[in-house]
């Protein structure tokens, strides 16, 4: 099967191309909805090119966040970049149903602003900043085909009482109001955490907490049991959370859906709390259910070209033969560098049976050359970075991957992409001078003094200059970033 064909008829139902433009993800390989003096915005005829691309990779809906930064409340005053959002966001949608792909808008219940304030439900004004604010993008967003509630990562409380039921509750509440502004459209209730990711004991506890990222990070209240602010809820916890969930499913409406993992854990493995299959066959008996695994595709923090088809294959085999799925989503940081990952995850949604060597091989045929076709085998070498959702199928030697950065960049630099068959955005000879830079600092890193502060400084402004231009995220990841980047293959033993 060429990489222009697909299956008659996709296996699963469900394909969405989740873009993350949070304002701590921004780069320059990711759209910039937020700041409208900075960089990286997007026109309508960008938009416009990025859904065509991943409807003809088969993806059938377009999901984006209403981040914090929006979800604030001088966005109830209308206008400036909250208006320019709605309006981008519109447009998007409209094209999009011109192609034939649904939009989904997914919206952390509870959290609020650029600096991350965990609302709490049991606080009677919380509550109703948060209702306020749901109304207002509900309104501001009319025509979604599927709104998301997400538990948090960011957000959740364990103030004042909250626990997941809280979270349930208040989850049931905004579905009435979804179907009030938007009757057409299908909420999907996310499970993500350990589960209801930041709900009472999946969030570590801390005396007199004010809601704050801030505080909610402050080492000093870290513990053996609660090293990170959240993932931290046991099985047993699990069990008492997902048994009050179904209890309470009959009262969403019959159409809702269910984003649920193979294990409630930031792997969507069975550790932390346990494994998620017994809930999510118990769901599909009578709603649809989806994955949202996140690291499949590729991680946070650094932007590279992710190579982690094998992976993503097995577990699209692995839903197909044990869960009733009806879908999933594939998640970017990178919607215009990580074009082969996007392509191979549409493409795994309609067959989960198809080899993903062959899906990489047939990519790079198409955009670079049949002569270069052997760049799809190549480019596994660029997954060698450490960090969420890694896991390498080869060790390699520092040895062989010189060698085969050196024929990378040999190969792009000869490849002649006129003639490339897929609708790419950002368009096929730019995508193949992207690749060319990350070949070419993957080269020197992997030799033997490479100048590790220069390329710092080189991927600062490749990739994070926006940050020149912005105020720092919350969790102020951009530094380390740029820093981890440069640290690529510092250690990796020479030896092996």
């Amino acid at each position: 099967m060429s990489c222009n064909d697909q299956v008659s008829e996709p296996f699963f139902s469900h394909r969405s191309c989740y873009v993350n433009f949070a304002e701590h993800l921004l780069n320059s390989w990711n759209v910039n909805v937020l700041f409208p003096d900075a960089p990286n915005r997007w026109s309508d005829d960008d938009w416009a090119a990025f859904l065509k691309m991943i409807k003809s990779f088969g993806f059938n809906c377009f999901e984006y966040w209403v981040t914090p930064a929006l979800f604030n409340t001088p966005a109830l005053e209308g206008g400036g970049i909250y208006g320019e959002f709605s309006r981008a966001m519109r447009t998007a949608a409209d094209v999009a149903r011109s192609l034939g792909l649904r939009t989904k808008a997914l919206v952390a219940l509870n959290t609020i602003g650029p600096e991350w304030y965990f609302a709490c439900p049991n606080v009677p004004e919380d509550r109703a900043l948060v209702l306020k604010l749901w109304r207002h993008w509900l309104t501001q967003l009319q025509g979604l085909d599927v709104v998301g509630i997400f538990p948090g990562d960011p957000g959740g409380c364990n103030r004042n009482g909250c626990n997941y039921e809280t979270f349930v509750d208040l989850a049931l509440e905004l579905t009435g109001l979804v179907k009030e502004t938007n009757p057409e459209a299908t909420v999907e209730v996310g499970t993500w955490g350990t589960p209801f990711s930041g709900w009472d004991d999946d969030m570590r506890r801390i005396p007199d907490w004010d809601g704050s990222w801030k505080m909610l990070i402050d080492e000093k209240f870290t513990t053996p049991e609660t090293p990170v602010h959240i993932w931290n809820g046991n099985q047993e916890r699990a069990e008492r959370a997902m048994d009050h969930f179904l209890k309470r499913l009959p009262e969403f409406p019959a159409d809702t859906m269910v984003a649920i993992n193979f294990g409630f854990s930031h792997t969507g493995d069975p550790i932390l709390g346990g494994d998620a299959r017994e809930y999510a066959r118990e769901i599909a008996k009578t709603n649809r259910i989806n994955t949202w695994e996140y690291s499949l595709s590729e991680g946070e923090l650094i932007c590279y070209p992710h190579w982690r088809l094998p992976h993503l294959a097995a577990r699209r085999r692995e839903e197909k033969s044990t869960v009733p799925y009806s879908g999933g989503m594939s998640y970017t940081m990178s919607p215009k560098l990580n074009l082969l990952t996007m392509f191979a995850a549409g493409r795994l949604f309609h067959d989960p049976d198809a080899d993903p060597d062959m899906l990489s091989r047939e990519f790079c045929a198409a955009v670079f050359g049949e002569e270069h076709a052997r760049l799809g085998e190549l480019f596994e070498a660029f997954e060698v970075v450490q960090g969420w959702g890694h896991y390498p199928r080869r060790t390699w030697s520092r040895a062989a991957l010189r060698k085969a950065y050196a024929e990378i960049i040999d190969r792009l630099q000869a490849a002649d992409t006129s003639g490339c068959s897929l609708p790419l955005f950002p368009d096929p000879d730019t995508h193949r001078r992207d690749l060319l830079w990350f070949a070419e600092r993957f080269h020197e890193m992997a030799g033997d003094s490479p100048d590790r502060e220069r390329i710092r400084r080189d991927y600062w402004q490749r990739a994070l200059n926006i940050y020149d231009v912005i105020p720092m995220s919350a969790d102020e990841r951009a530094e380390l970033a740029a820093k981890n980047f440069s640290s690529i293959l510092e250690n990796h033993n020479p030896g092996l």
